[in-house]
């Protein structure tokens, strides 16, 4: 679980025990800027209501996304702004995925992001770490972990401004840079060029699936929870605690002991289904329509 490999990280790292096989971003890119996100990040985890998606229910709220994507793009507004002002669970939310299933997912149903790929492109899991406790902006970090390899810190997270009235204006995003990413790419001698398109990248990615946890938040105070089926799981175990006082590891020790698993019920198992029969009738229409292709 992406979470507790970040809860462990960070807390290893600020306390000063952490090896340079285990965090070499930490020990040979350490700054006072470094230090003080993973301060920050580390406590706004251990406060988090924790949420993990299994990958049915991931797959679920991302084929709502691609149905509300098609309306949005005819009245030429943000997905997001289609869902409406949304209610956050609680001030600091952590919502997580498997990135890999969900591509994989995307590419088998032929999903408009994947249209130009020849096989499922992505890896490793992701989390969102969602701050609402300014009231000027809601501060959205994407994590992700690369299947096989160490936790990275992101490159930039994304501040989504309020308006007077308070509501979140998905036209007016600002980008919190990290310069401790950014000097570390240097040195390892990425070009500016190299650099700039990671940024890019990051942010891109941060936006494309932040409806995730977004519809996730939608259908838990629908009147039917929208077909999902949420259900408390533990984190850290009676043992990994008994663990964590013995060897001194306190940032385990303050972090939520469980989380939410969600998954699909009948109701959403049936609206897959029957989204998927209906792109199917409309591609096999639309191949029958265009006709073979002559070559003359």
């Amino acid at each position: 679980m992406l979470y507790k490999d970040l809860i462990s990280t960070y807390g290893s790292s600020l306390a000063a025990k952490s090896a340079l096989k285990d965090d070499p971003f930490w020990h040979m890119a350490w700054s006072e800027e470094l230090q003080l996100f993973r301060e920050y990040a580390l406590g706004a985890l251990q406060q988090a209501k924790v949420y993990l998606l299994d990958h049915l229910a991931t797959t679920y709220a991302d084929t709502l996304h691609d149905a509300v994507q098609e309306k949005a793009e005819e009245i030429s507004v943000p997905a997001m702004a289609i869902l409406g002002e949304i209610q956050l669970p609680t001030k600091v939310t952590w919502v997580e995925f498997d990135y890999r299933a969900l591509v994989v997912a995307r590419f088998e149903r032929g999903s408009p992001t994947t249209q130009h790929d020849d096989k499922p492109i992505g890896t490793g899991l992701r989390g969102y770490l969602i701050d609402d406790r300014n009231d000027d902006h809601l501060r959205i970090t994407m994590f992700s972990r690369l299947e096989g390899s160490k936790i990275m810190d992101p490159i930039c997270a994304l501040l989504v401004n309020r308006t007077a009235d308070g509501k979140l204006d998905y036209d007016d995003v600002n980008e919190e840079l990290s310069r401790s990413m950014v000097n570390f790419r240097a040195r390892l001698g990425d070009p500016k060029e190299k650099i700039d398109a990671l940024r890019y990248l990051h942010r891109i990615d941060t936006g494309a699936d932040l409806f995730i946890p977004f519809a996730l938040f939608a259908m838990l105070v629908s009147a039917d929870l929208g077909g999902i089926i949420p259900s408390e799981t533990e984190t850290f175990t009676a043992k990994d605690s008994k663990t964590a006082r013995k060897f001194g590891k306190f940032w385990m020790l303050g972090a939520q002991k469980s989380h939410l698993t969600i998954r699909i019920g009948p109701q959403a198992a049936a609206h897959m289904r029957e989204r998927q029969a209906r792109l199917e009738f409309e591609r096999q229409a639309e191949k029958e329509r265009s006709g073979p292709v002559r070559h003359w």
